[in-house]
């Protein structure tokens, strides 16, 4: 008799530790004002993951928005720390799987620049005005414009580099598309660079 009560207890005991825990909710009123990417604030969650083009960019937390200024699809995910996330796919939407905004760049934006003189693309990206716990993010692109006119696409980011123009030092993460600089005080000017290997 005791064999099948031991093995309802361990049962017992897989379901409720296999219970998968809840997403967050998705987030809603994603809106584009010029270059400033809003949300509604999501109930549980400590901070949201900003996608560019359905991969990671950047992580705001204690807001609901974010300045924008590269081209590309942008949508937000909710998180809080336990480690639970919003849920980015509807699947009564069919052939919407994404909610996002797009941000088409501004034609007075030189704050990102592409040099592929050297077999691979270096980009610069340089930020100003850059606060306590910001980021500059220089981010390789799926695929470049050459200089004799044909395009090649980037297979991989191999490294990058820091610089500001205070005396702050700058921490530097790296993401298989992009390299972050944060500074921990106010800097007027950040730069960050990405060496982008392309395909042979």
């Amino acid at each position: 008799m005791q064999t099948p009560l031991r093995a309802v207890i361990f049962l017992f005991t897989i379901a409720i530790s296999g219970v998968a825990t809840a997403d967050l909710p998705r987030v809603t009123g994603l809106a584009l004002d010029d270059n400033r990417l809003s949300w509604d604030a999501q109930e549980g969650a400590t901070g949201y993951n900003i996608h560019l083009d359905y991969a990671y960019y950047d992580t705001v937390r204690g807001d609901t928005q974010y300045l924008v200024t590269e081209p590309g699809n942008y949508h937000v995910i909710s998180f809080n720390d336990e480690g639970e996330f919003g849920v980015t796919r509807n699947p009564d939407e069919i052939g919407q799987p994404y909610i996002f905004v797009e941000y088409a760049g501004s034609d007075g934006d030189d704050s990102v620049s592409l040099d592929g003189r050297y077999n691979v693309l270096i980009v610069t990206k340089t930020c100003t005005d850059v606060g306590p716990g910001e980021s500059c993010i220089a981010r390789c692109p799926y695929s470049y414009e050459t200089e004799f006119g044909g395009t090649r696409s980037i297979d991989y980011l191999s490294g990058g580099a820091c610089s500001t123009s205070d005396i702050v030092e700058a921490d530097a993460a790296v993401s298989p598309e992009t390299y972050r600089c944060t500074v921990p005080t106010f800097s007027g000017e950040v730069t960050a660079q990405a060496i982008c290997v392309p395909y042979r």
